[in-house]
């Protein structure tokens, strides 16, 4: 049954609206703010699939000047920076028919370069390093986790044991930040893809369907990238090649991501090969993601997968 067509201009009016109470949302409601925030490409990423980047470019201009009216200049800048050109990129993708793997791909990448594009015009503006004002933060919060639990009559000695490894996870989550930013960029367009996908697909538009889960499979490569950024990680901190050190271990936890999502993909197709019910998968999941030695041995599973190929998916794929 066709629908009539609702005129560029008209939807346009429409999603820029959508994109400015995102915007008021994400500024005055703390919770669901934050999930606002995150799916703010969604209404330009739905125009720039219908009629093209050039409305949903049109649309983010509309929208961030009005939000700087409503609001202030600068959060109008930082969500448009910070997300406007993941939703037009994932809009320019699905209207171009490109494949989903190629599609998170490219969002991926404008959402990483968004990040970066906010803590540099934050820097350039307010003078500081929102990094350094984060690290200052989860400082503080320490220093009153440690202040609680002395007030518990905690021993001194087991609060400086607690208070040094406390630190030292600090630390570390310093280091894998920018590991922390890529997954999240990935994580963000995946939500966004999702979404707008299936707002599209609501409205008419058609999709191949997605691979089931249990059928992924990652790159060969990963674990080629596995193995040299952790033996290079190993031999920079052993002979303090401090920024070697650095970039290869960011590296080997995204690798390490990747593999754990291949293990979680093994995961699925043994419960289903062996009629797990859904109960015991979650039981099963909560218990493996919640421990590190089992979340390790996940993803040693996927690296066995991936080498093996345990699941024949090179023998025969269903289309």
């Amino acid at each position: 049954m066709s629908q009539p067509r609702v005129k560029p201009m008209v939807e346009s009016g429409i999603l820029s609206a959508i994109a400015i109470l995102f915007a008021i949302i994400s500024a005055y409601v703390p919770v669901l703010g934050a999930f606002v925030n995150i799916i703010w490409p969604v209404p330009l990423a739905l125009l720039g699939a219908r009629h093209g980047h050039k409305w949903s470019i049109m649309a983010t201009v509309v929208a961030g000047l009005i939000t700087a009216m409503l609001l202030h200049p600068l959060h109008a800048v930082s969500v448009v920076v910070g997300f406007a050109l993941t939703g037009i990129v994932l809009g320019l993708c699905i209207r171009h028919g490109l494949g989903t793997v190629k599609t998170l791909a490219f969002g991926s990448l404008a959402s990483l370069v968004s990040k970066i594009a906010v803590i540099g015009i934050s820097m350039l503006v307010m003078g500081t390093n929102p990094l350094n004002l984060q690290d200052e933060s989860m400082t503080k919060a320490l220093e009153q986790v440690i202040s609680i639990y002395r007030s518990f009559g905690m021993k001194e000695e087991d609060l400086g044991k607690m208070s040094e490894m406390m630190k030292t996870t600090l630390d570390i989550m310093k280091v894998i930040l920018p590991a922390g930013f890529a997954i999240a960029a990935v994580f963000e367009t995946w939500l966004n893809f999702i979404i707008a996908r299936a707002v599209l697909k609501k409205l008419g538009h058609q999709f191949n369907p997605f691979l089931a889960f249990k059928y992924w499979s990652v790159p060969y490569a990963t674990i080629y990238v596995w193995a040299i950024s952790s033996g290079v990680a190993l031999l920079a901190g052993m002979y303090k090649y401090e920024l070697l050190s650095k970039i290869s271990l960011n590296i080997q936890i995204l690798a390490t991501v990747v593999l754990l999502c291949q293990g979680l993909a093994l995961f699925y197709f043994l419960a289903e090969k062996y009629n797990l019910s859904r109960l015991v998968r979650n039981v099963i999941l909560f218990l493996v993601l919640t421990n590190g030695i089992l979340t390790q041995a996940l993803m040693f599973a996927g690296a066995f997968d991936l080498i093996f190929d345990y699941r024949k998916l090179k023998e025969s794929r269903p289309t």
